[in-house]
């Protein structure tokens, strides 16, 4: 005859042990995004730094980069280039160089 309460002992212990398991690998999933996020972090202030090395070489014009600056800066990031020399001027778009579709 079945002892409906030691089955139901052992559900409760394999119930316990999938929780502990599934919050175990969502720990694991957390600290994989936290890393991904540090790197990816990483790479574009390494990336920024060699540009602003190649601009300081000689290699790449401090023009280029202002223009790439001015295209693809976020509104809010504007003002940390105050007082560079990529500073995005307060030019709407269609000023911008480049960007008057009659050209």
């Amino acid at each position: 005859m079945l002892d409906l309460s030691k089955i139901r002992e052992r559900e409760r212990g394999l119930l316990q042990k999938k929780a502990k398991l599934e919050a175990d690998l969502a720990r694991l999933r957390t600290r994989e995004k936290d890393a991904h996020r540090r790197d990816e972090t990483r790479r574009k202030i390494v990336l920024g730094g060699v540009v602003l090395a190649a601009v300081e070489a000689g290699d790449i014009r401090t023009d280029f980069v202002a223009g790439l600056v001015r295209q693809h800066v976020a509104e809010r990031d504007r003002k940390l280039f105050t007082g560079t020399a990529f500073a995005v001027s307060k030019m709407t778009d269609s000023a911008a160089p480049g960007s008057n579709p009659r050209e």
